[in-house]
């Protein structure tokens, strides 16, 4: 069985249940590499800015994904690398940390636009636009 290919932050979720094409062609392309996984906290950012009439098709995109659980280890791991950040005078969203320290639990590189919200050394961020 093949392993997760890479964790896919919201704002590419987002980009492909809008049908955005280079969306379309990432997730599939990635999908012939292995697994797509997403943080359940993407479940909450997808859902928080869906409109009516699309929870059919977000609910059918999002379960056909491996979702990561944000558990202790994850939070521990988010936590510490915020610490880190914050020691260096540098902040980013609590949501970003959790969803790099999912990737970085998984193994898996963090698929993702907003490349400047990821600043964490060992993370390996993939930037969706480079199909």
């Amino acid at each position: 069985m093949k392993g997760i290919s890479c964790l896919v932050d919201t704002d590419i979720a987002i980009d492909f249940l809008r049908r955005r094409e280079y969306a379309q062609e990432l997730l599939t392309n990635w999908a012939e590499e292995g697994l797509l996984a997403i943080s359940t906290l993407t479940h909450l950012e997808v859902y928080q800015g869906m409109k009516a009439g699309e929870e059919r098709a977000t609910n059918a995109f999002l379960d056909g994904l491996v979702s990561v659980a944000v558990d202790v280890p994850i939070a521990r791991q988010a936590g510490t690398m915020l610490g880190e950040l914050r020691s260096k005078g540098m902040t980013i969203g609590i949501a970003d940390a959790i969803i790099a320290a999912t990737a970085l639990q998984s193994g898996a590189p963090l698929l993702t636009n907003n490349t400047a919200h990821y600043p964490f050394p060992n993370l390996k961020v993939i930037r969706g636009l480079e199909v």
